[in-house]
């Protein structure tokens, strides 16, 4: 990926952990768990922050940065205190309808060329700089002292230790007196004082819960995230001096069959997955790696196999639905459209943020001759890659978008549910 580039990246298994332990602070702050929603920014910076409604980012760094369960609930639990208490209001207007990718883009200052159309990420790249240049959603130090104190509220309240959040204060505290340039971009948002740090200080030795550590299947859950980022963020190389063979932790293993499969080592990446998958044969996301490592590499029949068992451990997961039906339809068999469709409508319904699932979708709905609904599916997909429109002028995704539906509606019948 270039370094002006931005994506928004997906992962079923990354996903999960984030918000099993986001929804008990969602509940307890009084949101409902299925308006938030949480996105991961593939970006080198350290950073979370809050934007555009009640949309949670967090940047692959960031997770890699933090070292336990604890401090990403932290973390969480004050950036939903900034929800609650209402500390966003300055920006929702100036976001308002804005997609997740250039809302990202805007904060970190990064441009879209992942969106496919380097005048949108030309634009984008404009208005981000000049908006994370201004500390668009830097907070006051009443607010982030205020987002502190509603995050130790909310983590008593689900007798979770506040620890987590004050290990990540102490993480970043000594950067207040570097030069901004030289700061960490959650820091310039979410200003550090030992002010701050003194009164979370106090608040936590009236908890009940400060000593609760997280369990052994966490921080092991903790560590396969942070394996399987790193392989997939990090230059293969640098994967590799990281984690020598020498290294047989999980993290370690995950990151290498990763780094081996990305490198094009395929025989010892999946060498690596199949110990893997020996070690925990119930773990779905072992065997959705397992079957991406060998459709990534044109064995695409023996694919099917593992992605159907990830499907099977995990059946209420579209995103692993979609990777199942994507490599059913690549063999083109006539037999295997019918539950392809069946599985891409069901995901996108759950799901309908899955970009590459629109995109199947179409093919599926060409295939079994419905062109209006193929056409209606490349409409959703251009229109939820668009990111957002530079001023006065709608982005090439946004106007396929609507060529598409156009289209749609020249086969579509009326009165159909479609339309």
């Amino acid at each position: 990926m270039p370094a002006s580039a931005l994506s928004l990246i997906r992962d079923a298994e990354t996903e999960e952990l984030l918000r099993s332990y986001a929804t008990p602070i969602f509940t307890v702050a009084g949101l409902n768990p299925r308006s938030v929603n949480i996105y991961l920014v593939n970006d080198n910076q350290i950073n979370a922050f809050v934007s555009g409604g009640q949309n949670i980012f967090f940047t692959t760094e960031l997770l890699l940065e933090l070292d336990t369960p604890g401090e990403i609930k932290g973390v969480i639990a004050h950036e939903v205190g900034h929800i609650a208490g209402g500390h966003l209001a300055r920006t929702q207007d100036a976001m308002k309808g804005t997609g997740a990718l250039a809302i990202a883009s805007m904060v970190l200052g990064v441009g879209v060329a992942a969106l496919g159309a380097p005048e949108v990420g030309m634009g984008v790249m404009t208005g981000g700089t000049h908006v994370a240049g201004r500390n668009f959603l830097a907070y006051s130090r009443s607010q982030e002292s205020s987002a502190d104190q509603a995050a130790a509220t909310y983590l008593d309240s689900i007798g979770e230790s506040g620890e987590g959040l004050l290990e990540v204060m102490h993480k970043f505290s000594g950067q207040e007196l570097l030069s901004e340039q030289r700061q960490d971009p959650f820091v310039r948002s979410h200003p550090v004082s030992l002010d701050r740090i003194g009164a979370l200080e106090a608040r936590l030795e009236k908890s009940a819960f400060r000593a609760r550590k997280d369990p052994p299947e966490l921080i092991e859950a903790h560590h396969r995230m942070q394996g399987k980022l790193y392989g997939f963020v990090k230059p293969t190389a640098q994967t590799m001096r990281k984690f020598p063979a020498s290294d047989t932790s999980i993290k370690a293993k995950i990151a290498r069959t990763v780094a081996y499969y990305l490198q094009g080592d395929l025989d010892k990446g999946l060498k690596e997955i199949d110990a893997l998958i020996a070690q925990s044969p119930d773990n779905p996301f072992y065997h959705e790696l397992k079957g991406q490592m060998l459709f990534e590499n044109g064995r695409i029949r023996e694919s099917i196999a593992p992605h159907s068992k990830a499907v099977e451990l995990k059946p209420d997961s579209p995103l692993l639905r979609v990777n199942l039906a994507q490599a059913m339809l690549t063999l083109e068999d006539p037999a295997l459209l019918k539950p392809s469709l069946e599985a891409l409508e069901l995901s996108m319904r759950q799901d309908p943020e899955i970009a590459i699932g629109w995109h199947q979708l179409a093919i599926a709905y060409a295939r079994d001759g419905q062109e209006g609904m193929a056409a209606l599916a490349t409409a959703e997909r251009f229109f939820r890659a668009s990111g957002g429109d530079a001023p006065g002028r709608p982005s090439p995704n946004r106007r396929d978008a609507l060529l598409q539906a156009t289209r749609a509606l020249k086969f579509l019948p009326a009165g159909s549910p479609a339309r």
